[in-house]
């Protein structure tokens, strides 16, 4: 299996904070209407509880444990990603079932150098992990000559 590229980490982390930063503004509006209605005070511990478990949970340790537990790898005949912590999730695709393969990138996926790849098939779909743009584009097109040669009766 094909391990995640060093910039996943720092990619996955601003994109989370700036995620955290919307539920910031959320809690801060909770916030003022708690003190502008008086509501019961010990709000404002879960509010600041959700903050902080926030930032540790999905900005600083999800990143971290992701990058190390996400995989794929491309074969002749099919493609396997791997990803999960307490679930490990194992998806495979036959490429003979493969009916599309789009790749995107993202102002901030742009900025660490990182693209998406979407396998599609009649079925689902299957998203790679973010990859380098120069090699989601070469497995875009390793994918692309993989189902052209295919040849199926479905």
């Amino acid at each position: 299996m094909i391990p995640m590229s060093t910039s996943v980490r720092p990619y996955i982390m601003v994109r989370n904070l700036i995620l955290w930063l919307l539920v910031l503004a959320i809690l801060a509006t909770l916030s003022i209407l708690t003190f502008k209605f008086s509501w019961p005070p010990w709000l404002f511990y879960i509010y600041g509880s959700i903050t902080i478990l926030w930032l540790i949970g999905f900005v600083i340790l999800k990143p971290i444990i992701y990058s190390k537990v996400t995989s794929y790898q491309l074969f002749d005949d099919r493609i396997i990603v791997r990803q999960g912590f307490f679930t490990v999730k194992t998806q495979m695709i036959p490429i003979k079932r493969a009916q599309g393969v789009s790749f995107t990138s993202g102002p901030i996926s742009r900025r660490f150098g990182l693209g998406h790849i979407e396998i599609k098939t009649a079925g689902f779909g299957i998203h790679l992990p973010p990859l380098k743009i120069d090699e989601a584009r070469s497995l875009k097109t390793q994918i692309i000559e993989l189902v052209k040669g295919e040849t199926s009766d479905v």
